[in-house]
C-alpha cells in the first residue's frame, strides 16, 4: 500500500511540472511578438522589421508586420494614422489609395494579408497579420534611430523603435530594436 501512494504522488508530481512546460508566450501575449503588449495597446508588431534601399547608402522603405492583440475587436485600418520620426524631421504619412499596395514617398500602404479572413477588406481581425510598407520622405542612413507609431481610433498606440543597421545592403535590412 505505501509504494502504491509514492507512485501515485510520483505521477501527480510529474503531471503538474508537465502541464507548465508548453512552448506558449506568457499570459496574453501571441507566441510570435517581438515586444511586449502594453496596457492598452490595440496592436502589436511581430516578426522583423526591415528596410530595402541602395547598397552601401541608404535605406527608402521600411516593412513591418502587425497583429490584433488577444482579445481586442476589430480594427479598420481606414482609422489609423501613421506617424514617422527620425532625428531631424517627423512626419505624418499619408495611406495610398485603397489602403493597398505600395506607397508612394511620404506614405504607407498595406502590401499583403497573411491569414486573411473573408472577403479582402482593410479591417484587422483576430489571427490576421497586415504587413505594411512606409516611404518616408528623407531616407534611413545607417546607424539611424526611428520611430514608428501606428496610431488607432482608442486604446495606447503602438510605437515601433528601430536603428538601421552600420551597413545598408539592397534588401532585407533588419532593423534592431533598441
Amino acid at each position: 500500500m505505501k509504494w502504491q501512494s509514492l507512485l501515485l504522488t510520483g505521477i501527480l508530481i510529474a503531471a503538474i511540472l508537465a502541464a507548465g512546460c508548453t512552448d506558449e508566450g506568457p499570459p496574453g501575449q501571441p507566441p510570435n511578438a517581438i515586444s511586449p503588449i502594453q496596457p492598452g495597446q490595440i496592436l502589436y508588431t511581430m516578426g522583423e522589421v526591415t528596410g530595402d534601399g541602395i547598397v552601401g547608402g541608404t535605406i527608402d522603405t521600411i516593412t513591418f508586420t502587425i497583429g490584433l492583440a488577444p482579445g481586442e475587436k476589430p480594427v479598420n485600418m481606414e482609422n489609423i494614422s501613421i506617424v514617422y520620426a527620425d532625428a531631424i524631421r517627423t512626419e505624418t504619412l499619408v495611406p495610398v489609395k485603397g489602403y493597398r499596395g505600395d506607397p508612394p514617398e511620404g506614405g504607407w500602404g498595406i502590401v499583403n494579408v497573411v491569414n486573411e479572413i473573408g472577403n479582402p477588406n482593410n479591417r484587422l481581425e483576430d489571427k490576421e497579420q497586415f504587413v505594411i510598407r512606409i516611404d518616408p520622405k528623407a531616407p534611413l542612413v545607417p546607424r539611424q534611430f526611428i520611430s514608428i507609431v501606428v496610431k488607432t481610433p482608442y486604446g495606447t498606440p503602438l510605437t515601433i523603435r528601430r536603428v538601421s543597421p552600420p551597413t545598408i545592403i539592397k534588401e532585407n535590412n533588419i532593423l534592431a530594436p533598441l
